[in-house]
């Protein structure tokens, strides 16, 4: 499979490592120095305006099954995508910031030439939104029709998990994870920072029942914010004040969310929840590389690039692959259709954990000597390294 990323910024770099591990991948920046970045990629790179049509040319679009726009600029992914369906016809898929963009593209799922249109401030919410409710998971996603993994501090007895890379990865339906954690909806919550994430975020939980406060240092902003959030609490003031916290009682909450377009400040945010006493702290954090140093101070990280790249990777992955979770540091957790390839493998076979397995509508815990059958919908878990080892 060939594929173009244009954009090799965080995101697109993040996807470049991602699909150059199985596939040909070629890199295209405006900029020199960020085309430096990837070069210890096994992809190759073209230096140029993607919006020109001869730079598009010079990676040979006519050849790509791929297009993937990354750039941090909305008005130039739709125009590369356009551009693409012109001189190619690669599926495309645009990256944007814009939720506008995203419902227009809603509307009509083949508009501006764009095959698949990912935003990461839906994506970053329901992140958070699945997993506020459940104390002993930092991740809760779905993985394929009603199973869903959790990255859990504490597994009860009868749920089904494994431990890889010193994480308890469960699988299960949302009942069996409803009976075992018994989800407790947190009453209050402070969000501190007025981001464009920060705000739906503040929708999310507003319609989980939540008691909202968001705190944001500029007026005009916060204004904004309180026009759309008519339900919450917003005030105008510096999020970092011991004073103001005081002062508002914003230490009574049961969970903040930190959530600054700037990670340095959503650190500090995190960590002043941490200092008033706050029992869990989420913090959106748009580094992909500082996660684990979240995680290491006690702090529940979400990243938008972690959270786009995934979603684009998994759009590439192919019809086998029916359901991917890869947001839980250094660990893939993939849901795969079992064809000719698999039938009859057991556990120890596979390049990885398998999970329960799916037969005809029934959830099966495999055991050592189980045998995979064709049309069984397999659960694997593999490391993130391990990922280039299978042929998906």
């Amino acid at each position: 499979m060939r594929v173009i990323v244009v954009g090799a910024g965080r995101t697109g770099k993040r996807v470049a490592e991602h699909l150059s591990r199985n596939h040909e991948v070629v890199v295209i920046d405006k900029r020199e120095e960020a085309l430096t970045e990837v070069s210890h990629l096994d992809v190759l790179t073209v230096a140029g305006d993607a919006t020109l049509p001869e730079t598009l040319e010079r990676a040979e679009i006519e050849s790509a099954d791929y297009l993937i726009a990354t750039t941090e600029d909305d008005l130039t992914n739709v125009v590369v995508s356009a551009l693409g369906k012109t001189l190619g016809n690669p599926f495309t898929i645009a990256r944007v910031r814009r939720l506008e963009y995203l419902r227009l593209w809603g509307k009509n799922r083949k508009a501006l030439g764009v095959d698949l249109m990912v935003s990461a401030v839906p994506l970053v919410a329901k992140s958070i939104a699945n997993v506020v409710e459940f104390t002993q998971l930092r991740h809760l996603q779905g993985l394929y029709n009603g199973i869903y993994v959790g990255d859990a501090l504490e597994v009860p007895e009868g749920l089904w998990h494994a431990e890889i890379r010193g994480r308890k990865i469960v699988i299960a339906t949302m009942d069996e994870f409803k009976r075992a954690y018994r989800p407790k909806k947190p009453k209050n919550v402070v969000i501190l920072g007025g981001s464009e994430v920060a705000l739906i975020v503040g929708k999310t939980l507003l319609r989980k029942g939540c008691n909202v406060k968001v705190v944001e240092q500029d007026r005009a902003r916060a204004k904004e914010i309180s026009a759309v959030l008519e339900e919450a609490t917003v005030i105008a003031g510096n999020p970092f004040s011991l004073e103001l916290w005081r002062e508002e009682e914003l230490e009574k909450a049961n969970l903040t969310v930190s959530a600054f377009e700037n990670d340095e400040k959503t650190l500090m945010g995190a960590m002043i929840s941490k200092e008033m006493g706050i029992e869990r702290r989420f913090a959106v954090v748009h580094d992909g590389e500082l996660i684990e140093m979240f995680e290491g101070a006690g702090i529940i990280p979400v990243s938008p690039e972690v959270v786009t790249a995934d979603r684009i990777v998994f759009a590439t992955r192919g019809e086998r692959v029916v359901g991917m979770v890869a947001s839980i540091p250094g660990v893939r957790v993939l849901a795969i259709e079992a064809d000719e390839g698999l039938e009859n493998r057991t556990p120890g076979e596979l390049p990885g954990t398998l999970g329960p397995v799916l037969r005809k509508g029934e959830m099966i815990i495999p055991t050592d000597n189980f045998h995979i059958r064709k049309g069984d919908i397999i659960t694997l878990i593999v490391e993130e390294n391990m990922m280039e080892e299978l042929e998906l």
